[in-house]
């Protein structure tokens, strides 16, 4: 068995920390809605693992803004990080090549997934009745769940090695921004998300008091 350099496994380390933070983000907002590789850092290749099973038919149609809005949370439901993955996510590397890969596979699943769910939360179609309102908002839910995607995507896409400590904490450093920008969008839109239910007359998201009873013992 392989085991990790000095070098790669303080990168692996750095790169935990910063990965780490943006998975706590993004569990700890989700409630509107709904991480380092291998080796050298940025040596993996992201893979399609969405679940096309989920992704929403054309011909489906929504009498209410009810039933939209639960298509919304069923979608959620389905392809949000399971609590296994959330288990390897935050798991420690323990200087284990194995688990570094299976941290890999585990992100590569969830950026599939959210680039699966983007494109059904888009291609849901919304019922008469709604206004522009909630047009805007499916487009910037569906915009969130991609540019996440791409957050996980570029932590495991292959790359040159970086050639010291400071290279590879300044890359690190801006994938961390991004995880925070997205964050603070993402409180945003629960804002938002919790605002249309109730011109809507819509219930909370049913998955709500369990997430967050989760990340409170976080």
């Amino acid at each position: 068995m392989k085991t990790l350099t000095n070098y790669n496994r303080n990168r692996v380390q750095v790169a935990k920390a910063a990965s780490l933070a943006f998975v706590f983000a993004i569990l700890s907002v989700q409630a509107g809605h709904a991480a380092t590789p291998k080796g050298d850092v940025f040596a993996r290749s992201t893979k399609k693992t969405g679940h096309a099973s989920h992704q929403a038919k054309p011909a489906m149609r929504f009498a209410t803004p009810t039933q939209w809005f639960e298509a919304v949370d069923n979608a959620v439901v389905k392809l949000r990080p399971t609590a296994a993955d959330d288990a390897v996510l935050n798991r420690p590397f323990n200087q284990d090549p194995e688990r570094v890969e299976k941290w890999c596979d585990t992100a590569s699943k969830v950026a599939g997934n959210y680039r699966q769910l983007a494109r059904t939360i888009r291609t849901l179609p919304l019922p008469s009745g709604l206004g522009s309102d909630v047009k805007e908002y499916r487009t910037l839910v569906s915009d969130w769940y991609d540019d996440a995607a791409l957050v996980f995507e570029d932590m495991i896409r292959p790359r040159p090695p970086a050639n010291s400590m400071e290279e590879l904490e300044s890359q690190l450093n801006d994938i961390k921004q991004r995880g925070q920008a997205l964050a603070r969008s993402n409180t945003d839109l629960g804002k938002l998300d919790k605002s249309l239910r109730k011109t809507y007359k819509v219930h909370r998201a049913h998955y709500d008091d369990a997430l967050t009873q989760y990340v409170s013992r976080k």
